[in-house]
């Protein structure tokens, strides 16, 4: 029989899910310039863009979830969601540095529902495989 882990406390499972969130979007900022490399290479279209950038966000914070999920052993899906709007939090502020501005509107609000949807998701799935 496996021993189920305690779950550790509130403030320590957000610096997990910090963690988690800025690996994950380390990870995506090295699939941004794969991706640039691409479009410079001319391997896939301008038009992809959306697409692709979309895909991205969602396995990034898919794989913040997953990294939380694997860590408590009660609530992953609300620590999941968490983790993905970390993930979201992290990479506007890391995009935002890198362009030199920010602009809040509906565009983001959308982009942080979708990796809250995609870090719940993921902490579902997780605990169906225990």
């Amino acid at each position: 029989m496996k021993k189920e882990k305690a779950d550790p406390g509130f403030g320590k499972t957000l610096l997990i899910c910090a963690r988690n969130a800025l690996i994950a979007s380390a990870f995506g900022v090295l699939l941004v310039l794969a991706f640039a490399f691409m479009l410079k290479q001319q391997y896939l279209k301008i038009g992809s863009i959306p697409y692709v950038n979309a895909g991205i966000k969602v396995v990034c914070a898919s794989a913040a979830a997953l990294l939380t999920a694997r860590s408590v052993s009660s609530r992953a899906p609300v620590w999941g969601a968490v983790s993905g709007g970390m993930y979201m939090a992290f990479s506007m502020l890391v995009f935002s540095l890198i362009a030199g501005s920010f602009a809040f509107n509906t565009a983001l609000l959308t982009d942080i529902a979708m990796c809250l949807l995609a870090g719940f998701i993921t902490g579902v799935v997780s605990n169906l495989k225990r």
